[in-house]
């Protein structure tokens, strides 16, 4: 764990966001209240439109889970396949409700048992992080207008102005890279983790195929020197690009390797941490060009 009580390998700018919306008069306290009304009503609906999955359940799944959750200190959380052709996976958790993880069948379908070990590695890491209640305001804010209920649409309009609405995108992409290094850090094959976010661009249709990762950073590169990157301040996650050259920075990170030593390589030279957050910066920051 570091000072501030999150874990070593969580991205600074994480930890940076959620002061600053810890620091919005009400805001923790209501969003948790928001969470707690929809945790419950999601939670009966997963049940009962879901199958969870156990030692005798798709136990290749169930391990799965079971080692994420051992590598990184954490509960074996419960894990739901629900029956949705969107690539997706998002994780459930309050106070008063166990963490569950639920998985899209278009992901489970159309991802390798490596990239889906990556995808509940990411998904724990939300769990290990505390990410919980920003994570489900977060993604209750998507379906605000479409599937939300009036009272859930009413209470998020009263708390949510566009400069809180704003910040807490930002925090939201700042937290999907802490996920992805807790990602890296339960795969089996660092290349898993990078196929994952590659597969989000193009749905994973067309069978195994080998992205070239100089050809993604030279897309981003002109991305970054567009004001069409500023669409992003109303994303909750990264662009997948953003993802992968922010992945491939922390597989050069020291903190990497304090977890998975085992996958260092001979003579390979590693980053600071401070180092390694601050050229992920550059690359998550949508303010920026370059």
């Amino acid at each position: 764990m570091s000072g501030n009580g999150l874990p070593d390998y969580a991205f600074a700018l994480d930890f940076e966001y959620r002061k600053k919306l810890d620091a919005m008069p009400g805001f923790y306290q209501t969003a948790k209240k928001i969470c707690a009304t929809y945790a419950s009503r999601t939670l009966q609906e997963i049940n009962m439109n879901g199958l969870v999955v156990g030692p005798d359940q798709f136990p290749e799944v169930y391990q799965m889970g079971c080692d994420c959750a051992r590598i990184l200190g954490i509960g074996i959380p419960n894990i739901y396949i629900v029956n949705d052709q969107s690539l997706n996976a998002y994780t459930i958790a309050t106070d008063d409700v166990e963490p569950l993880i639920v998985v899209h069948s278009g992901l489970f379908e159309r991802f390798t048992p490596g990239e889906l070990r990556c995808v509940i590695g990411h998904e724990c890491g939300h769990i290990h992080n505390q990410h919980s209640v920003y994570t489900m305001l977060s993604n209750i804010l998507v379906m605000v207008g479409t599937a939300a209920s009036g009272f859930l649409s009413a209470q998020l309009m009263k708390l949510l102005t566009m400069g809180s609405q704003v910040a807490l995108n930002a925090w939201s992409r700042a937290a999907e890279v802490t996920c992805d290094r807790a990602g890296l850090i339960c795969c089996e094959n660092i290349e898993d983790a990078y196929r994952v976010n590659a597969k989000l661009l193009y749905g994973a249709a067309w069978g195994e195929h080998t992205v070239n990762l100089e050809a993604l950073r030279k897309q981003l590169e002109m991305q970054m020197g567009t004001l069409v990157r500023l669409e992003e301040l109303f994303a909750d996650h990264p662009a997948a690009v953003r993802r992968i050259m922010a992945e491939m920075e922390f597989a050069r990170c020291e903190v990497f390797y304090r977890w998975r030593p085992e996958l260092k390589k001979a003579g390979q030279v590693m980053r600071s941490k401070e180092e390694t957050d601050e050229r992920c910066r550059r690359f998550v920051d949508v303010t920026k060009n370059g």
